[in-house]
């Protein structure tokens, strides 16, 4: 296949770019930042998709690109998730080579915890859930574009080559400053990379009966158990974690948003409290069924992100 990628410049597009060249697809980027084998532009541009769309002329595309809150609120107010959607779309419709295309979305498009009653069942998480809810709405109120359409909803993505706020998570692990809340386990669906390349491949070259007009929640075939998780980066890096019992824990965050208002940063607050409380665990047999279970386990994960994390840190600045 010949496969733009927009967003090829984060986390996942990288990866999958390397992915899919690897099984040999002619595979292009599409960003804001230039990067070899990938085309500058910006979805908020209509003229740099459809240079883009002319001059590779793909058979697929991967809408990955996206504005998130991971750092604060959005600047453009999530325009690329709304604005960039609505932009596609139009140059999408116009493309006489594109037969598919599979669109990014998020499990915020409803609030965790809360799982939805079917694929229109929106109930958002912050501005960025909401974004995300929009681009769903026109993505199916336009058929696509009038092209196979496909849309995941992503959870938690870990593994080699993280972003710094999750890779940030394993710093606090490393140093000690990481702690458990109460005894129970804590169930989540997590994305392994190298298994949510492997479901994304699979969206784009499954036949269309099986994948098209659907949406699909993309997660590792078993949810962990963030207890687990954390505890084995932990044996990988010599540590423990301590245990708050949950009242505590709600004290300290409490006192965290007492300073958080004041411009002091703490690490903990209560939304970072419940965040790390609340069971998320998808129905991903959907995604099984097309694209078989996934391949790489959590353990084997966690020894390959903790090698990752500790040479990415031996590196000299």
């Amino acid at each position: 296949m010949r496969v733009l990628v927009t967003g090829s410049s984060g986390f996942v597009g990288k990866a999958l770019m390397e992915h899919l060249s690897g099984l040999g697809h002619e595979v292009c980027g599409f960003s804001r930042q230039p990067r070899p084998f990938s085309i500058a532009g910006d979805l908020l541009d209509p003229a740099t998709i459809r240079h883009a769309l002319e001059t590779f002329r793909p058979d697929v595309i991967y809408n990955l690109a996206a504005e998130t809150d991971l750092k604060g609120e959005a600047v453009n107010g999530y325009a690329a998730n709304t604005v960039g959607v609505r932009n596609l779309l139009d140059e999408v419709q116009r493309s006489p080579t594109v037969r598919r295309v599979i669109w990014a979305s998020s499990q915020l498009v409803c609030k965790p915890g809360r799982p939805p009653a079917s694929d229109t069942d929106y109930f958002p998480e912050g501005g960025y859930g909401e974004s995300k809810v929009v681009g769903e709405k026109m993505v199916r109120a336009r058929s696509g574009g009038g092209k196979e359409w496909v849309i995941f909803r992503s959870t938690t993505i870990w593994g080699p080559g993280m972003s710094p706020h999750y890779a940030s998570i394993l710093g606090m692990i490393r140093k000690g400053l990481y702690f458990h809340v109460g005894g129970r386990p804590l169930m989540k669906s997590y994305s392994y990379i190298d298994n949510l390349v492997d479901q994304l491949e699979t969206l784009a070259t499954a036949p269309a009966e099986q994948v098209a007009g659907r949406t699909f929640y993309l997660a590792d075939s078993e949810p962990i158990d963030l207890r687990e998780w954390a505890g084995g980066f932990a044996r990988h890096f010599h540590k423990a974690i301590p245990t708050l019992p949950e009242p505590l824990a709600r004290g300290l965050a409490r006192a965290g948003d007492a300073m958080t208002r004041r411009g002091v940063r703490f690490p903990l607050t209560s939304q970072r409290l419940d965040n790390m409380l609340t069971e998320y665990v998808y129905d991903v047999s959907p995604i099984d069924r097309v694209s078989g279970r996934t391949r790489v386990s959590m353990a084997e994960g966690i020894a390959r992100t903790a090698d990752w994390y500790l040479r990415e840190r031996a590196r000299p600045a």
